[in-house]
């Protein structure tokens, strides 16, 4: 997997819209959206440990998100650039 090559990203993001772009696709991410704490705080003020595994499980919708939104040179450039950080 690499997100700073044109070709893998445009890929992806076809395969993406051709999953999420049909009604059983839409009802999938609005389950992701639920059980995975894109709408509510991921903190855990009791278990930190839970605190981790909910923004990791926000992070994959939140990636899911944006191969749906933005174009591959956006995302090849976001990549790139969390690279050099």
């Amino acid at each position: 997997m690499n997100m700073a090559d044109i070709g893998y990203v445009t890929g992806l993001k076809q395969s993406a819209h051709a999953v999420f772009d049909t009604p059983q696709g839409k009802e999938i991410m609005d389950f992701l959206e639920l059980s995975c704490a894109w709408y509510q705080s991921v903190f855990d003020p009791v278990n930190k440990d839970m605190s981790l595994i909910n923004d990791g499980k926000r992070q994959v919708v939140a990636t899911i998100k944006t191969l749906l939104k933005f174009s591959p040179e956006q995302i090849v450039a976001l990549a790139k650039s969390k690279e050099q950080e």
